[in-house]
């Protein structure tokens, strides 16, 4: 089910692996970007997810202003919101995969795993796993 639609990014409730799936499309500048972090924390809340899916493998390099709010706020809001699990599937480009794995694997929460894979597959089986 889609919540949430740009040209940049797809927002929707993935029920096979009963987490909140993030599709990035393309490159999403500071402000697109936030508001469908902030978007998808709003299905979180609506769905009340444990878990949630980056698909990463179109998304565009971020800035570290944005790597800074991610790692800074987002993740800590997502935390308290009760994910426990989210899988990355990691860009394609480099550089974006840099930037990724630049600001999110540097959060630190005991109580939230994070994990980045190179296929969609599997990062569902990881989440299915993790049940």
């Amino acid at each position: 089910m889609i919540h949430f639609e740009e040209r940049w990014v797809t927002i929707s409730w993935d029920a096979d692996v009963q987490a909140v799936l993030v599709e990035w499309k393309g490159f999403a500048d500071s402000k697109e970007l936030r508001s469908a972090l902030d978007t998808a924390l709003d299905l979180v809340r609506k769905r009340k997810a444990t878990r949630c899916l980056g698909d990463c493998r179109r998304a565009g390099p971020t800035t570290q202003d944005d790597q800074r709010w991610a790692n800074e706020s987002w993740l800590p809001r997502t935390a308290a919101l009760g994910v426990r699990q989210i899988a990355y599937v990691l860009p394609h480009s480099a550089v974006a995969r840099m930037s990724l794995t630049r600001s999110v694997f540097r959060f630190e929460d005991q109580d939230l795993v994070q994990a980045q894979f190179d296929d969609i597959d599997a990062a569902r089986a990881w989440l299915l796993s993790q049940r």
